[in-house]
């Protein structure tokens, strides 16, 4: 046999695998069971049969050209009919968690971001970081840096300018890192399907009018409908807790910023106008909050309770990681919800660290984006996107970006 025809196993890749939580991969013995109970799966593109063996060759470059990994739900039907306990979703899951860290730039983050040691000291590094950029920009304009006497408000405490940095910053260097993530993520699984590429070799996307309503848009729709995830069989019951954890996501981003053009914006603008925060309970931007609160910390709590449930019943197997994204989340809504409850009852002395501590996990929840199982929601959203676009492209219907294809495999 030729030399350049023989396997290279990746064993560092397949220690991964194993180690993330995809253990069991040796047990496949390859007899597509798992492909044909998949309620995701399709005749066109079956999984995950072919991702447990490229696993088990080793063949990680090929596994991250292979937008079929982030179909996988983890939906435990393949785990429950597997004749062998192969468990296909958990590896699947192991191989998602791996290509994170492929992507991820500094790696040293992605590490740091996926064990529970690394998460505790992020939190406090991030409250550190809170703290003493607020004392700088006290020392700048002169203010002082007490807690405050008398009712708790918290932006005589924190002034906005501090936060704004602090958070500005972190989300500037998520974005870029985010960013490059998708693009080498989409520039491998194009090459993995024998899609066009440019006069350069980078691989080409869909055309910029058609990138937004002819793809973006349905993957969109799919994702906040959670259309895929209601296929599922053994725990289709996650689709709720998980839409409620993701709807909570875009009401408290929207109040969010809405808050910060109010209060950091209109609110400098005029300063009487009736921007200043605290907001009072019966504003919509407050009621639209707590719902969000109230969302995130329900939508947690399901999960947490049906992996727990769906583990002592071997439908699933729960990672570290897992765990530590559940976690912060949940840290994040409970720190939430504790700052307005201790800020209503007026206790200073825990309303403020109370304060800082929900900072820390936010800046931590934002950190983690591109790093932890968070990344599901770009990697996951990106091959929504690659497979309309592609399926088109097999029909001949779809346009490309700025730079015209000079070569294309037969796919």
């Amino acid at each position: 046999m030729a030399e350049e025809n023989l396997v290279q196993p990746d064993l560092a890749f397949i220690k991964g695998v194993m180690d993330a939580g995809g253990d069991t991969l040796n047990c496949c013995y390859q007899c597509a069971t798992c492909s044909v109970v998949c309620p995701l799966s399709t005749p066109e593109s079956p999984f995950p049969r072919k991702e447990m063996l490229w696993a088990q060759w080793g063949l990680g470059s090929k596994l991250a050209g292979d937008a079929d990994v982030w179909m996988c739900h983890n939906c435990g039907d393949c785990t429950k009919y597997c004749p062998r306990g192969a468990r296909p979703g958990d590896v699947l899951s192991a191989i998602r968690i791996n290509a994170i860290r492929y992507y991820a730039r500094p790696k040293a983050l992605a590490n740091i971001l996926n064990s529970t040691g690394g998460v505790i000291s992020t939190v406090i590094t991030a409250m550190f970081a809170v703290l003493v950029t607020a004392f700088l920009w006290s020392r700048y304009t002169g203010q002082a840096f007490p807690i405050p006497k008398g009712t708790v408000v918290y932006h005589k405490f924190l002034t906005v300018v501090p936060i704004d940095i602090v958070f500005l910053s972190l989300a500037a260097f998520v974005s870029y890192v985010s960013l490059k993530g998708i693009i080498e993520f989409w520039g491998d699984i194009s090459r993995g399907a024998g899609l066009p590429t440019s006069f350069n070799g980078h691989a080409v996307t869909p055309a910029w009018s058609e990138l937004f309503p002819k793809y973006m848009w349905p993957a969109i729709k799919e994702i906040l409908s959670h259309e895929r995830f209601k296929k599922c069989g053994e725990i289709k019951e996650r689709a709720t807790g998980h839409i409620w954890v993701l709807w909570s996501f875009i009401i408290l981003f929207t109040v969010t910023i809405v808050v910060m053009i109010q209060a950091d914006i209109l609110g400098n603008i005029w300063p009487n106008a009736g921007f200043e925060t605290p907001l009072v309970w019966y504003h919509p931007i407050k009621i639209a909050a707590n719902i969000g609160a109230i969302m995130i910390i329900g939508g947690t709590w399901m999960l947490m309770n049906m992996r727990r449930k769906k583990t002592a019943e071997g439908i699933m197997k729960s990672s570290t990681q897992d765990w530590i994204l559940i976690g912060i989340i949940f840290a994040v809504g409970i720190s939430g919800a504790a700052t307005e409850i201790i800020r209503l009852i007026n206790i200073p002395v825990l309303a403020y660290p109370t304060y800082v501590l929900h900072l820390g996990c936010v800046a931590t929840l934002f950190l983690a984006l591109p790093y932890s199982k968070f990344a599901h929601l770009l990697y996951r959203g990106t091959a929504y996107v690659y497979q309309h676009w592609a399926e088109d492209v097999k029909a001949g219907k779809a346009g490309f970006g700025l730079e015209k294809p000079t070569t294309r495999e037969k796919m």
